[in-house]
């Protein structure tokens, strides 16, 4: 059985799903859940952990004796927002069938410390981090990637998704220096440190992401057209 969650489903023919799902064993997986519309019970749902089996030579498995490992989290206002983010992103970017544990036991952290109203901005940075990391484009923030030497708490950094940050001498720097060395310890408790990590982090995924927008970013600025999201 695989420890799994469902990032993403819709209806395919009259009674099953086409689900994308992250798996502790296999990384994320495309599959069919036949018959899941059919039964009178409620069927699993996002953001629970399930156990499940799934089979099948091709891209496109058989989900089979689907079942609720827990119950789903209770998550609302700016926690589900951000809990619809964290699906979105790794749709978008997770490669298929490429086993990545430590980036599946963050996820179901991270949805866990969301339905415990923990701070969603430093958690959805910290996972960010972890997500760059996994895919090969994590973030040295104690370095200059000019020199090589250790960022100077005294200068401005600019920061550039292709080589990293780079000591800049006139006013008007991304970052400061004292800012990056927070950052490097995974401190995001300051103000400036957590907007300085979200400008970050948006930079270097949007390199991967491209062009098209994220859906969950949107539809949190329609419903909060007022308010910043954390996303």
């Amino acid at each position: 059985m695989l420890h799994a969650y469902f990032l993403h489903s819709r209806p395919y023919r009259e009674t099953s799903l086409l689900v994308d799902l992250f798996t502790a064993e296999q990384g994320r997986l495309a599959g069919v859940w036949r018959g899941a519309r059919r039964g009178k019970g409620s069927a699993p749902q996002l953001f629970q952990p399930l156990l499940l089996e799934a089979g099948g030579p091709g891209e496109l498995k058989t989900l089979r004796q689907v079942e609720a490992a827990g119950p789903a989290l209770a998550l609302a206002g700016p926690a589900l927002f951000s809990a619809f983010y964290l699906n979105e992103i790794l749709v978008r970017l997770l490669p298929r069938e490429e086993t990545q544990t430590a980036l599946f036991v963050s996820y179901a952290d991270t949805l866990g410390r969301l339905a415990e109203r923990d701070d969603p901005a430093a958690l959805l940075r910290r996972f960010e981090s972890g997500l760059l990391d996994t895919l090969g484009y994590g973030i040295d923030f104690g370095h200059d990637s000019d020199s090589g030497e250790p960022v100077d708490p005294a200068f401005g950094y600019d920061f550039h998704p292709e080589r990293g940050f780079t000591r800049r001498q006139a006013a008007g720097a991304l970052v400061g220096g004292d800012v990056l060395l927070q950052l490097a310890a995974g401190d995001f408790s300051s103000p400036a440190a957590a907007q300085a990590a979200k400008r970050i982090n948006r930079l270097a995924l949007a390199r991967l992401l491209g062009n098209r927008p994220l859906k969950s970013r949107e539809l949190f600025l329609a419903t909060n057209p007022r308010q910043e999201s954390d996303t």
